[in-house]
């Protein structure tokens, strides 16, 4: 492994990688990064977290001229998100390269401002396929002076359908000059190969193998669940890692979006990802699990292309992946930046076990198998994990206020046993999730809750956190005392703690959910409702047996009475 110091890159770029942390370079940055300074054609395979953007991005700062109008270097990325990352690295890199512009073009951001940066003019322009052929066909992107071009994730974007645009970016590249066409893919397809041989030049194959592209630093573990209860089995496994950035990965938007709905419904704050959103919408769900707001992110292989977080510390395949090669994409979310991660796999059926005896012939490494979390032993690691944040809270010392209120209540006689007691009690959440459970409840702090019933439900769009929006908004209650939201087709099942229910019953008659009016009322038991619609047919089974032409009971029989005098 050779420092950035060793190669032949300039003393600006140096500085930069040197702020940016990186010390070695990457396998695949060894390799290219030389090959593509010489002008060479390179064809890379490398997958997600080994660095290749600055493989390809180091050598291209490098090459662009200072100033220049037209840009010298076209890349091309699958995704939008992509696209921001490539641009915001290239950045960095090129922070101490005077004269060195990037310019992002993508569907989604307005056409008229991209335009009036690229007549600025810039160096490097990074796009999507098809909002480069927008620009290519107004002539608002010129490649005159374009020598390098790039195509990051290349059998992504064959699988996304762009194979048709890629081909005519590359067919309109000048001819009355050199160019260097650079193409990085995970996998080698025919496709891909035939763009190598239809639009490269003598290429230097440059490959790291797949045993030395599994990272060492994640340990990988799967669990076997019984068929039906995976998703349980997932809850259990989030409760037993409690990681603080998470990233689930499902094969189709479809169980994207349900798992993403169950975890809320659970009280598990996760927010999705797909390919198909907008921009602004995709840019504030990256933002918010960036932060931490939402900490778990449910994305399909496809919208998690190009998403760059380096401190997740667990990967979940639900599904396992439709490809080997996306296994490692997948798990190379976690252990970045020297930190260890976990990435654990979900199946259920000898098929699926049949899917992790190939993932271990493909990684050449041990994916281990451990039994799904009892009950008992759970409950012991969230007592172990209660008692290490009391005791690290203590340690880091007791506000003022909080001493202030301990001792009112010890002078109104509370002893301090009783006041520890509590506390506890009020903050220990000792309820686990049973994986056999095809309900296992959501839980508000161990207090009693009222179900209440709102008139809406999937049919109108609503989804649980409108519903708790909309009462915490209507009500001023703290939404931790909104329990489980059950979303059905036309209504919805809320569990409010008892003391507040009257409050939500009141204030809420009326209000807006997701533009619709909505009525709410107590949700009575089914035994209690079953009972008393028996009791209503029963009546007027009665009333009708009690004599035709709609006599009453009472009339009918007096009539009887009559006629037995007579």
């Amino acid at each position: 492994m050779i420092t950035f110091s060793e190669l032949q890159i300039s003393s600006e770029i140096k500085r930069a990688v040197e702020e940016m942390g990186y010390q070695h370079a990457t396998e695949i940055q060894e390799k290219a990064i030389p090959c593509i300074l010489e002008g060479k054609d390179v064809l890379g395979r490398s997958n997600t977290g080994t660095g290749k953007t600055a493989a390809f991005g180091i050598p291209t700062i490098e090459m662009v001229k200072p100033g220049t109008k037209y840009p010298n270097a076209l890349i091309i990325c699958p995704t939008r998100e992509l696209v921001t990352q490539v641009a915001d690295e290239l950045r960095k890199f090129s922070k101490y390269k005077e004269g060195v512009k990037v310019v992002p073009i993508y569907g989604g951001q307005s056409i008229e401002r991209q335009i009036q940066q690229l007549k600025k003019g810039c160096g490097i322009v990074v796009g999507t396929p098809g909002r480069i052929m927008d620009h290519l066909n107004r002539r608002t992107l010129k490649l005159i002076d374009t020598n390098m071009i790039i195509l990051d994730e290349a059998d992504e974007m064959l699988n996304m359908g762009f194979k048709e645009d890629i081909e005519q970016i590359l067919s309109m590249m000048p001819t009355d000059k050199h160019h260097q066409t650079i193409l990085f893919s995970a996998t080698w397809p025919q496709a891909i190969l035939n763009i190598t041989k239809d639009f490269q030049k003598d290429p230097v194959r440059v490959e790291i193998k797949s045993a030395q592209r599994t990272i060492d630093t994640v340990k990988q573990i799967y669990y076997e669940a019984p068929k039906g209860k995976k998703v349980n089995a997932l809850r259990v496994l989030l409760q037993h890692y409690r990681p603080e950035l998470c990233m689930i990965f499902a094969n189709t938007k479809k169980m994207v979006d349900e798992l993403c709905d169950e975890l809320n419904n659970n009280n598990i704050k996760a927010i999705s990802l797909h390919g198909d959103m907008k921009q602004e919408f995709r840019s504030r769900v990256m933002e918010q699990f960036r932060s931490g707001n939402y900490p778990i992110l449910i994305a399909t292989d496809v919208a998690a292309r190009g998403i760059d977080v380096d401190n997740i510390d667990l990967v979940v395949n639900f599904d396992l992946p439709q490809d080997s090669e996306y296994y490692i994409h997948r798990i190379g979310r976690t252990g970045r930046a020297g930190r260890k991660g976990v990435a654990i796999t979900l199946i259920s059926g000898s098929k699926q076990r049949g899917g992790i005896r190939d993932l271990i012939r493909y990684t050449k490494t041990n994916i281990e198998k451990q039994a799904l979390p009892t009950a008992k032993e759970m409950m012991e690691a969230n007592r172990k994990a209660f008692i290490d944040q009391v005791k690290v809270a203590s340690q880091n010392g007791i506000s003022k206020e909080s001493m202030t209120i301990a001792n009112e209540l010890m002078a109104d006689g509370v002893a301090i046993e009783d006041l520890i007691g509590a506390l506890i009690s009020m903050t220990y959440k000792h309820e686990v999730i049973d994986v056999e459970d095809e309900k296992a409840k959501r839980f508000v702090s161990g207090v009693d809750t009222v179900t209440l019933k709102f008139d809406i439900g999937r049919s109108k769009g609503v989804k649980p956190g409108n519903i708790v929006a909309a009462i915490v908004e209507a009500c001023k209650i703290d939404g931790d005392l909104i329990g489980r939201i059950d979303v059905r087709a036309n209504f919805s099942l809320v569990d409010v703690v008892v003391e507040h229910v009257d409050t939500v019953l009141e204030l809420m008659q009326g209000r807006h959910v997701k533009g619709q009016v909505v009525h709410v009322e107590l949700d009575r038991p089914k035994k209690e409702k079953n009972k008393k619609d028996k009791k209503e047919k029963s009546n007027k089974k009665k009333e009708r047996s009690s004599g035709r032409r709609g006599r009453s009971r009472k009339e009918h029989d007096k009539s009887i009475r009559k006629k037995k005098r007579k």
